[in-house]
Order: structure tokens, then C-alpha cells, then sequence
């Protein structure tokens, strides 16, 4: 992370402190940003987005109890605006068309998959790995958000509806929806392995 660089030793004491304050949760800013984008590139773009915004607001920043999910939230609404841009735009990304995508190998959320395992294992995620991966970027952007948030990152429904700006009874809605497309999705791709309904509510 490199914030702007200022000769002023305030500047560089505060430079100093973003870094601090907001190095360790860049991981998670990536992760959210890789599984809303589905892309490397966009991914990174939306990362460094974020610390941009955030960079003027360190005072802000550094009166929060909880920076992460406020930080998640500002991320929301730049991916938000960005979507809005690209939908409005003549000019589309080729990433952004249905059926484009980058490597799932060379994602970073195949990279921190596993420890250890076999060279059939290794066979058996990478097919798995691909189905998924494809079902996943068939979802809207609004549902691979709040399945990333909810079923993966853990952030309970309200918590959500705080976050993104969204009623809990929309959340819910496209929470079963995106479950149910996904099941949909990996259940037609070749090959997939049955999908078993674990008797789980579709939203809690």
C-alpha cells in the first residue's frame, strides 16, 4: 500500500498511520473486492479505489471502533458507482461480458485454497474449482455480494442491511435467490456431482 507522500513530518506521520491502521485489512478488502468483480483487475482497481477515498479521512478513520466494516462499506458504494458507469457506458470491459473471466488457477482465491494436498486432490479441486468459479461470475453483482458477505465473510443480515444500505426483506430475497442459482448453475455444468440440499434455511 503506498498512500501519498508529503515532505511535511506530519504528513509522514500520518502517512504512516493509514499504513498501520489499514495495511492488515487490505487482505480483506481484496477478498470481498475479488469475489464481487470476479476479476484480478477489477479486484485490484476497486482495492486501491477504496484507499484513495480513505486516505483523506484518516481522522475520521481513526475515531472508528470498527474500521472494517465501515471501510466495507464506503468499497460497496465505489463498486456500486463503478457498475453504474459500466452499465451506462458504450464501451464495456471485455471482463465484464458473460463467459470472460481470468484463469480461476491463477486467482487468489484458488492461491489460498488448501495446504497439502495430493496430486488427485489437487485434480478434483481444480475441476471444482472451475465449475464453481463459473457459476459464481454467472451471478448478478447484488448477489455475489451478499452471498461473499453473508454465507462467507459471516456478516449477519442486519448487520448487511447497515452496510450496503439495503432492507433486511431485499437481503433475504436475494440471498435465496443467489442459493438457489447457484445450486441451479452447478448442478447443469458437466460432470457436477449432486447437489444435496443440506436442510439448511435459505436465510436466517
Amino acid at each position: 500500500m503506498s498512500p501519498p507522500t508529503s515532505r511535511s513530518p506530519d504528513d509522514h506521520a500520518r502517512a504512516r498511520a493509514f499504513k498501520e491502521l489499514l495495511e492488515p485489512l487490505i487482505p480483506v478488502f481484496y477478498r470481498n473486492a475479488f469475489r464481487w468483480t470476479t476479476t484480478q483487475d477489477r479486484a485490484e482497481d476497486l482495492v486501491q479505489e477504496l484507499l484513495v477515498r480513505l486516505y483523506p479521512r484518516m481522522d475520521e478513520l481513526a475515531g472508528l471502533d470498527r474500521v472494517q466494516p465501515w471501510a466495507l462499506k464506503v468499497m460497496y458504494r465505489i463498486f456500486v458507482d463503478q457498475h453504474r458507469r459500466e452499465m451506462n457506458s458504450p464501451v464495456r470491459s471485455l471482463d465484464a461480458l458473460p463467459g470472460n473471466r481470468n484463469d480461476p488457477s491463477e486467482s487468489p482465491l484458488e492461491r489460498c485454497a488448501a495446504d497439502g494436498p495430493g496430486p488427485p486432490e489437487l485434480v478434483e479441486r481444480e475441476l471444482t474449482g472451475e465449475r464453481v468459479a463459473t457459476a459464481w461470475a454467472r451471478l448478478g453483482e447484488d448477489q455475489r455480494v451478499v452471498v461473499a458477505m453473508h454465507d462467507i465473510e459471516g456478516y449477519g443480515l442486519e448487520e448487511l442491511a447497515v452496510l450496503l444500505d439495503v432492507p433486511v426483506g431485499t437481503l433475504k430475497s436475494r440471498l435465496h435467490r443467489a442459493r438457489g442459482r447457484l445450486r441451479e448453475l452447478l448442478a447443469g455444468e458437466p460432470f457436477a456431482a449432486p447437489v444435496r440440499d443440506q436442510g439448511q434455511e435459505e436465510a436466517k
